[in-house]
């Protein structure tokens, strides 16, 4: 599995895709994922550190975790400007 770690801050939360290891996907709520194969999209708050991850998605393909990343990234760009 590739190595591979995006993140990006976005209206007060850090969405970021990373592989993640058993325990953590376990600690992280990942139930009925399929396992902690793959790659996750993931959500911190920016305002709640504390708080932990929300895993958002899981993809089987780097490529496909990238797509889902910039997606909501993008959507979370355009929700900013709207609101300024």
């Amino acid at each position: 599995m590739e190595d591979v770690f995006l993140s990006e801050s976005v209206n007060g939360d850090t969405i970021f895709v990373t592989p993640l290891s058993n325990l953590f996907y376990r600690q992280a709520g990942g139930q009925g994922l399929g396992g902690s194969e793959g790659y996750f999209i993931c959500c911190s708050s920016d305002k709640r550190p504390d708080a932990g991850i929300e895993i958002l998605a899981k993809a089987a393909s780097v490529e496909a975790a990238e797509r889902i990343f910039y997606a909501l990234v993008a959507q979370g760009r355009y929700l900013e400007k709207a609101a300024a």
